[in-house]
């Protein structure tokens, strides 16, 4: 959240919660970025916000490949 809220000068907050990817191709499929500017009476408030999609194997609901450092583990085969 940026813009005049209360007072004479701008200011910035930032909210965040849990793990977001940042960097990458994971990012680009991960996460959904949304902007909206509010026009208010003092001036224009701007908000940003980023929703880290979770991994779904049937595809509906987030990407189908699983993150880059998840490790599957097969058991070694008996000779």
């Amino acid at each position: 959240v940026s813009g005049k809220l209360r007072a004479q000068r701008a200011k910035s907050m930032k909210f965040k919660e849990g793990f977001m990817i940042k960097s990458g191709q994971p990012s680009r499929d991960y996460v959904t970025t949304g902007v909206r500017h509010v026009l208010m009476r003092q001036g224009v408030l701007g908000v940003k916000v980023k929703i880290m999609l979770p991994n779904d194997p049937t595809g509906k609901i987030g990407p189908k490949h699983p993150l880059a450092d998840y490790v599957k583990v097969i058991e070694p085969k008996e000779a």
